[in-house]
């Protein structure tokens, strides 16, 4: 929005919403305005348009959403039918409950397919609103075809995952399939800060939402030795920059100082590691660390704090098996502390999330799945690892910018504080200076589209290609190449690679697929045959000295 432009009405009595939902979220959610950037979206998503918001983490991104289908599904979509594609199991669980607060005032169903529950069956073809994975929905649209009859609206939210190279396949040909299928469904992408939203607006054919605006101030840093030092402040208001500190404890045990200096501002933190054993040992190190200064007394950790965390362990033990991990989480809860990963059960999940949110943890220590959309910010986060393993590249590779500036935004809980923290962890003043230039003060990277590798000679070293290519084939209604070209053209690949190259590339997966036997070719047209000539028939060039 242009500096000179007239802000649009933020109070919600002047939008023309259900009064039902109004009441709701000033009495349930204690809302009464709107934030700039919702504000400036919502008029556009409930006239039906697409919309992408690039919004910073807590800038109210879901809330858009969640207005647009209730207000729409009671109108102009009665009768139809929203999706909600999240890229998480947990996510989905937290998606459902706050949509299920919102709809149930008005009469609509919510309901959730992610694969791990009984009783979705009947949710998946009764609700008015249905909250998926990708994964799930891939599945659906494969196994039940009427899925697509009645939908009206769909939010793509974490849509910058398209940049994941095991999700985004799957989120990039879900959301093509739909537009291919139901052209004149709305689709609201919801998205983390990215390099190229405009290309990413314009492959939805969208109205682009772009804001740095956060709802309090984010104050972004760096953890050398004990030593802090801010670089970066984010946020409504301009505030005095604060001097750099140095915080108590042993630089051996930088995580329990960390944690120590946290609790004493009766703040809670999030931590973040690059893998599940990671997360395991430094909760598993935390938590005996609090135990240990509860037995000598220590005024920063609370004896009635701890009856509550004996009490939840107790619950979760009763009510789980006795894995090993259960018995480690149920552990690490005694000393305040838990981890977090894609490998708990969703009780656990459930647990531990309401626990943190309702401050009954001090903290938290996850991979970096908890940043993808999970609402629970606290005080304080602390990013440890800027690397992590790829099998696609085969070593350890660098965190991409936006997932790191994800995990830092869960810094402050809009309700609670001022502010909120976000520290890197550097070795040294050397690292600390690299830090702050890749990820404080460089934009975010570009999304490219994972459907193709862009590096493959071979069509077996393409294999979300392969495999997609051959879904639709199988499934979705797809029966001879112009319908290929037909569909593939309007996937986000499509923008980012030359049509010939594309072209040539189906040719290339189409024969591989007939030639190992996993689809039948009846023919092959005169189009494609010429192309395939002409590839044969172009000389190569030798490289020059």
């Amino acid at each position: 929005m242009a500096a000179n432009e007239e802000l649009p009405p933020t109070a919600l009595a002047d939008l023309e919403l259900d009064e039902r939902i109004v009441s709701s979220l000033r009495e349930d959610w204690g809302i009464e305005e709107l934030f700039p950037p919702q504000a400036e979206a919502l008029p556009y998503a409930l006239a039906g348009r697409n919309v992408m918001m690039t919004i910073p983490t807590a800038s109210g991104k879901s809330l858009v959403a969640y207005l647009a289908i209730i207000q729409r599904l009671l109108t102009d979509l009665e009768g139809g039918r929203a999706l909600y594609i999240v890229p998480l199991k947990a996510l989905a669980s937290e998606k459902v409950k706050e949509l299920r607060e919102l709809a149930g005032r008005v009469g609509l169903s919510v309901g959730i397919a992610i694969g791990d529950r009984s009783g979705e069956t009947g949710q998946i073809e009764d609700s008015d609103i249905l909250v998926c994975t990708s994964e799930k929905l891939d599945s659906l649209l494969r196994t039940r075809t009427g899925l697509m009859e009645r939908i009206g609206i769909v939010v793509a939210d974490e849509f910058h995952l398209l940049h994941d190279i095991s999700r985004g396949p799957t989120l990039e040909v879900l959301l093509s399939r739909i537009r291919h299928a139901r052209p004149e469904a709305q689709i609201i992408a919801l998205s983390a800060t990215v390099g190229n939203g405009e290309e990413m607006a314009a492959w939805l054919d969208a109205r682009l939402i772009e804001s740095d605006w956060r709802p309090i101030q984010l104050h972004s840093g760096t953890l050398t030795g004990l030593d802090v030092r801010i670089h970066r402040i984010d946020g409504p208001e301009k505030v005095d920059w604060p001097e750099p500190r140095t915080i108590e404890g042993r630089v051996t045990k930088k995580l329990q100082a960390v944690l120590d200096d946290t609790v004493a501002t009766s703040g809670q933190i999030l931590i973040f590691v690059n893998s599940r054993a990671s997360a395991q040992k430094e909760a598993r190190e935390l938590s005996k660390h609090v135990r240990k200064q509860l037995g000598t007394g220590s005024l920063r950790y609370d004896g009635e704090m701890a009856e509550e965390w004996d009490s939840i362990a107790d619950r979760m033990t009763r009510r789980e098996d006795t894995s090993v991990m259960g018995k480690s989480l149920a552990n690490c809860i005694r000393g305040g502390l838990a981890f977090h990963h894609a490998g708990l059960s969703y009780s656990q999940r459930r647990t531990i999330e309401d626990a943190f949110r309702d401050g009954r943890l001090l903290g938290l220590v996850a991979t970096p799945t908890l940043a993808q959309g999970v609402n629970l910010p606290a005080r304080r986060v602390i990013v440890r690892d800027y690397r992590r393993w790829s099998s696609a590249a085969g070593g350890s590779m660098p965190v991409p910018i936006m997932e790191i500036r994800q995990m830092m935004g869960r810094a402050g809980r809009p309700q609670y504080d001022d502010s909120g923290d976000a520290w890197l962890i550097a070795k040294d003043i050397d690292e600390e200076l690299n830090l702050v230039d890749r990820y404080l003060l460089s934009d975010p990277e570009e999304v490219t589209s994972k459907l193709a590798n862009p590096s493959a000679i071979r069509p077996e070293e393409d294999p979300a290609l392969l495999t997609h290519l051959l879904s639709m084939i199988a499934t979705g209604g797809i029966n001879d190449r112009d319908a290929v070209s037909g569909f593939f053209s309007q996937t986000f690949l499509a923008t980012q690679m030359d049509s010939e190259m594309l072209e040539a590339r189906l040719d290339d997966v189409i024969g591989w697929l007939a030639t190992n036997g996993m689809i039948t070719r009846a023919g092959e047209s005169g189009e494609v045959l010429e192309r395939i000539k002409n590839r044969q028939d172009t000389p190569e060039v030798e490289d020059e000295e």
